[in-house]
């Protein structure tokens, strides 16, 4: 067996699920090579650094391990170049000398994307930062699972993240959703990734595995513990670290390698995450004593990071004290000998580090302070404890110690690795590098005039981000460089003394500032303001000042210290918070909190003068088909402009706010009678009759306006702003009932109006399922043969008590509600299935028309709708005619071209109804895709008697003939009708001459006593 070496590891970090369980396998195979282990830790947010850069300890050591890429390229090269062995774990060596232990990432993915892929998922999603290595080929893995069963990859379905932690899953999953697509399992690249996924999901009603599936890789502890349990791929720690060394001794000994790149397999490890049963079978008694056991172990994480934190602080006061730091005062957890080195440059220009500090718990030998050692032999094996020679317990862990300003040196500590490092990430020792390396650049800073203790002392009462020192008997401030970064440069010129900084705060500010200075003076009343300060580009930063005195032995105040905090993004976050609370965001005028409160205000005041106000409630007419047709963003822009003229509308006083949607309530703050209430809406409505031009097309709005009074005549109960407003919606919905675009005044019938439409509105809610809504058929004829056509689908409704209501009153609530969407598809679902009973009768080429409304016709799936409910009942497209009103289909002709067409590659028939009564022209036929005209029935009502109407009638036939449409009259009532229609050489036509609506089984015989008994 290979002894006696010495193996360099270089890590980011030494705690984790990842580097807390791989690190303690690794020492554990060197011990057992009777061998040594030096550990460079070189990860480290707050001091900058995230690689090794430098040959620290490049002679002493005769084989490296480099975790993950966490040694520079320029270090990599010098390692190439000098013939060291080296091992890489977890990414492939970037240099051909090097091997790479790599985790089979790519294969085990794709086992495991293909196992939710056996669970009948096809839309899977994948997160995780793919720039990393491993993570990139987990990603490639879930690529090739999809190709291999023949699924398309979708890259809506990749969210790459920043990180890999519980928050990076979250956020992924959310703009999942907000992308609209999608999906029913997620293939996370890590498990905290995938837990932070399943948290989002389960915060958000969903549940994990009942609607989505969720796999993660690596399995942590949580993983297992996690509800549901995780489904993952388990990090074989183990092999890999086995491995790794067992390759360094192999490179060491002179043995080729059998392959560059050695692949250690991932198991996968099946929970229920994913929809399956666990594969490990526990009794109770196991489960009850596995989560015994890790609540235990969380126990004492919890109790070790509760302590350690408590340790910190204990520290750091007591580090404090005196005037520089000495790293024995400071957090090491588990390391029990170590020194500081600092960095020195030789005559020559070589680097050498300076033994400077040192300690020793257990009384083993220190190197001298002062001792000169060079950087590649580095640190002084000589002087190392026994422990962590050859197949000790301890091992040796390097720190680089880095500021902004320079690198100081290297940290040695020596002790065993933390055996709860790998079940939480608590090596508080990192907060003493962080205060070790502030501390030096400090000292070098304010070249130790002051007390590290008594600043930092100040600092833990206060706020730890820009420091101010000021000198109270020389009469100046020093800032330290974090302030003059948020004072943005204005310290290094201006800010020598409290008064060039008091002249540089707002005017407003000046006085509270000198006051606040002169608080610390008396006991316990440290300085906390908040302030604006007048930055070098002369905008002002919000600050948040703190501070206190300093007293030397005799009790003499000598100086002030404090720090200072940016809080500009605080203020405009509280000024947003009360903006959003009252205005609205859209328009910017006042929201209904804000209107509740005037309105209460007013009332108040009429009370004690005796004058009257009023309150009206608007809501833009035919709004909502901007919206539906042009999308909300012009919607948007409409509602601006219609907020802007109703404001001009009305006095400086009065005020107008937004409720939602296109809803708007004004407040007339003093009216004298109705007539100024009429005078003021008569306005609005003149005002909103001018056309709005928006994307070079011209609108045109109306309102429904209802308005209530106070106090209103003979009003004998308490009437509070609610009830005003309510008054006002019911004034207001009276006016849109009765056609819109003018006022009504509330008056208390309107109340008893409003409960019977909230009751049908009610009652058609549960009219589907109820089996209340019922379909009629009637006839069309064909006038060249006198056969039977087809038949449109008319719709019913049996209210409770055998009142039956005519469409016209419940299909416009329908509409208005939503409504007509669900029943419009149970209406296209039965009328197909109808048709389907009527082709099995022996009539098969019959046609059934069903009309659909505008709210329909604006789903992007419709035609996929239409598609299915065809395959469902079996019926051939060309035995439905699709009806659409000539209004819907000219409001957006984009959208009418693209959807009908859609509609028409089906094979259905398309049908414009009501033609005639809208913007009837040449120039829309020609630009709709459709087969079918239905001429409205008013003109044909009157076509005998009327010449007007005759002549409309004849020019529709004539032009839609020349365009190879053909026509269907609607309201055929008389046989002159229909016998001119037929000199007009119309196609079809419907009306009670020829069939009342009827039903199904009525419609069959009808069809049957035309036809003889015989099918077309």
């Amino acid at each position: 067996m290979a002894q006696g070496y010495r193996i360099g590891v270089i890590a980011p970090n030494l705690d984790g699920e990842y580097y807390g369980r791989l690190l303690p396998h690794i020492h554990e195979a060197v011990k057992q090579r009777n061998s040594e282990l030096i550990v460079i830790r070189v990860a480290d947010d707050e001091l900058g650094m995230n690689a090794l850069e430098e040959p620290v300890s490049f002679e002493l050591v005769d084989a490296w391990i480099v975790i993950l890429p966490s040694a520079s390229p320029k270090f990599l090269k010098m390692l190439s170049a000098s013939k060291k062995p080296y091992v890489c774990i977890g990414f492939p060596s970037p240099c051909p000398r090097g091997r790479s232990v790599l985790v089979s990432n790519r294969a085990s993915m794709k086992q495991l994307v293909l196992h939710l892929i056996d669970h009948g998922h096809r839309s899977i999603a994948f997160i995780g930062q793919t720039q990393q290595y491993d993570l990139y080929e987990r990603y490639i893995g879930y690529l090739d699972a999809l190709t291999e069963r023949g699924i398309d990859a979708d890259e809506r379905l990749v969210v790459r993240t920043m990180g890999n932690l519980l928050e990076s899953g979250m956020e992924a999953t959310e703009r999942l959703f907000a992308s609209g697509v999608t999906f029913t399992a997620i293939a996370a690249g890590t498990d905290l990734s995938a837990l932070g996924a399943i948290d989002y999901l389960n915060t958000h009603g969903y549940s994990v595995p009942g609607q989505f599936a969720v796999t993660g890789f690596d399995d942590i502890h949580q993983a297992k513990l996690n509800y549901p349990p995780l489904t993952t791929v388990g990090q074989p720690f183990v092999e890999m670290a086995d491995k790794a060394v067992a390759e360094a001794f192999d490179l060491i000994a002179g043995r080729g390698p059998e392959a560059d790149e050695l692949f250690i397999p991932a198991e996968l490890v099946v929970r229920t995450s994913c929809g399956c049963e666990e594969e490990e079978k526990l009794t109770p008694q196991q489960y009850f004593d596995f989560h015994r056991y890790n609540l235990s172990k969380m126990r004492i994480a919890l109790h070790h990071v509760t302590v350690n934190n408590y340790k910190v602080t204990q520290r750091l006061i007591a580090a404090t004290k005196d005037e520089r730091i000495h790293i024995s005062k400071l957090l090491w957890g588990n390391f029990h000998w170590g020194f500081l080195a600092l960095r020195e440059v030789d005559g020559q220009g070589g680097n050498r580090l300076v033994v400077s500090q040192t300690f020793s718990k257990k009384g083993d030998p220190l190197p001298p302070e002062g001792l000169e050692v060079p950087l590649e032999r580095f640190p002084p094996v000589g002087y190392l404890p026994k422990s962590t020679g050859p197949g000790g317990d301890d091992c040796i862990v390097l720190h680089p110690i880095r500021t902004e300003l320079q690198n100081w040196g290297y940290l040695v500590l020596a002790g065993p690795l933390d055996e709860m490092g790998d079940f939480v990430a608590d090596d508080l020792s990192r907060h003493s590098f962080t205060i070790l390396a502030v501390a030096l650049e400090r000292e070098l800073l304010l070249k130790q005039t002051r007390s590290m203790a008594e600043k930092l002392e100040v600092v833990s009462r206060t706020s730890n981000d820009g420091i101010w020192d000021w000198d109270l008997a020389a009469g100046t401030i020093d800032w330290t460089i974090r302030a003059h970064h948020i004072l943005g440069g204005v310290a290094d010129r201006l800010l020598v003394t409290p008064q060039k900084f008091i002249e540089l705060v707002h005017p407003e500010d000046q006085q509270m500032l000198r006051l606040a200075f002169m608080r610390p003076f008396q006991k316990d009343r440290p300085i906390q303001v908040e302030l604006r300060f007048k930055t070098m580009e002369g905008h002002y930063l919000w600050l948040y000042l703190a501070g206190d005195v300093l007293y030397d032995e005799s009790g003499v105040p000598v100086r002030m210290i404090g720090s200072i905090t940016d809080v500009t993004d605080k203020k405009m976050n509280e000024e947003r918070i009360t903006q959003l609370a009252y205005q609205d965001a859209l328009t910017g005028l006042p929201n209904r909190l804000r209107f509740k409160d005037q309105l209460r205000e007013a009332m108040a005041e009429r009370d004690l003068d005796g004058n009257r106000l009023a309150v009206l409630m608007i809501d833009l007419d035919r709004f909502k088909i901007v919206n539906d047709t042009l999308g909300h963003q012009v919607g948007d822009l409409l509602l601006q402009r219609a907020s802007h003229m109703l404001r001009d509308c009305v006095g400086d006083e009065d005020i107008i706010a937004r409720l939602g949607g296109d809803e708007f309530i004004v407040l007339l703050r003093k009216v004298e009678n109705v007539d100024d209430v009429f005078a003021v809406t008569q306005k609005m409505l003149d005002a909103l009759e001018q056309p709005f031009i928006l994307e070079d097309q011209p609108f045109y709005l109306s309102a429904s306006i209802g308005a209530s009074l106070y106090p209103a005549e003979g009003e004998g109960t308490e009437v509070d702003p609610d009830t005003l407003i309510r008054d006002a919606d019911l004034a207001m919905y009276h006016t849109k009932e009765n056609g819109g675009n003018r006022l009504e005044i509330y008056v208390p019938a309107f109340s008893s109006k409003r409960v019977e439409r909230f009751n049908m509105e009610t009652g058609l809610r549960y009219a589907q399922e109820r089996g209340e809504l019922t379909l009629h058929f009637q006839p069309q004829i064909s006038l060249s043969t006198g056969k039977v056509y087809g038949a449109e689908t008319l719709l019913r409704w049996n209210a409770p008590g055998g009142k039956t209501i005519q469409p016209g009153e419940f299909i416009p609530l329908a509409e208005e509600t939503g409504l007509i969407v669900p029943i419009g598809q149970w209406v296209l679902e039965q009328a197909c299935e109808e048709c389907k009973r009527w082709i099995r009768a022996g009539m098969p080429q019959l046609v059934i028309s069903v009309n659909i409304s505008a709210l329909q016709f604006q789903q992007e799936d419709f035609p996929d709708i239409v598609r299915r409910v065809l395959k469902r009942t079996g019926i051939e497209p060309y035995n439905l005619c699709l009806e659409i009103t000539e209004h819907t289909a000219v409001q957006n002709m984009e959208h009418s071209v693209k959807m009908l067409g859609q509609l028409i590659d089906i094979g259905v028939k398309i049908a414009i109804d009501d033609f005639g009564i809208g913007q009837s022209s040449l120039y829309w036929l020609k630009k709709l895709p459709v087969h079918i005209v239905k001429i409205d029935p008013t003109f044909i009502l009157n076509m005998i008697e009327d010449s007007d109407d005759d002549a409309i009638a004849k020019a529709v036939i004539e032009m839609s003939h020349n365009l190879g449409l053909s026509v269907t009259a609607e309201g055929v009532e008389t046989e002159h009708q229909l016998l001119r229609l037929q000199q007009l050489q119309c196609d079809r036509i419907q009306g009670y001459y020829t069939g009342r609506p009827m039903t199904s089984d009525q419609f069959i015989a009808y069809f049957l006593e035309i036809h003889g008994g015989m099918g077309m």
